[in-house]
């Protein structure tokens, strides 16, 4: 499994990836110090099965970085690791379609188990952090694909302006309507696609050609 690692400390840095591959043999890390030189370098590329990086960086920040790479197609999972502990803020890392938040007070087998549940195509979500999360959020659940798949237009949109990595609150303003409603339609694309989050959503979308890739 290659990942890529993105925190300005440089230290946190080696020595996180010194403690997962001396218990992973199968993990290849690379890591980044300077956020601001990995948007252009990321582009296009897909080579990588994870991106890990902080929430606050200086020049650009986790959820500035997640909303470039959903700007540019990007369907690798994201994993946000922080010590950041506000709801609002950890609320949009998991809207704009991240795969997992973990603090940085996590264990390292804590970390591997997080990585394994995303590798099975869970959302990790920390037993702390679920009672102040949206209920639409799903807790290593996993799901089978449905043969076939009904979506409305309205659906569709939806489907589309995720695609253009337009956020639930982006959505609403675009469409003229509530973010609670926005919630309620991608919570049903999640049933039909039988997926949990945003990231396989646009995958299977695009898999069973309810969604035409660009």
């Amino acid at each position: 499994m290659k990942i890529l690692l993105i925190d300005d400390h440089t230290s946190f840095c080696e020595g996180l990836v010194a403690a997962l591959t001396s218990v992973r043999s199968d993990f290849s890390i690379d890591f980044e110090s300077d956020a601001e030189l990995v948007p252009a370098s990321l582009v296009g590329r897909s080579d990588y099965d994870l991106f890990i990086f902080d929430l606050v960086m200086p020049g650009i920040g986790g959820i500035e970085l997640i909303r470039y790479l959903n700007t540019n197609r990007n369907l690798t999972p994201i994993i946000v690791m922080s010590s950041v502990q506000d709801s609002s803020m950890i609320k949009e890392v998991y809207d704009l379609g991240a795969v997992g938040y973990l603090p940085k007070s996590y264990g390292i087998r804590q970390i591997v188990d997080a990585i394994d549940g995303i590798q099975r195509g869970e959302v990790h979500v920390p037993a702390a952090l679920a009672p102040i999360l949206d209920s639409s959020i799903s807790i290593g659940e996993t799901s089978s694909v449905p043969t076939s798949v009904k979506l409305t237009k309205r659906q569709i949109e939806i489907l589309s302006l995720m695609d253009r990595g337009l956020g639930n609150q982006e959505i609403a303003d675009k469409l003229f309507i509530s973010k609670a409603t926005v919630k309620t339609h991608i919570n049903h694309l999640f049933r039909e696609l039988g997926v949990n989050n945003r990231i396989n959503c646009l995958r299977e979308a695009k898999r069973t050609g309810v969604l035409v890739a660009h």
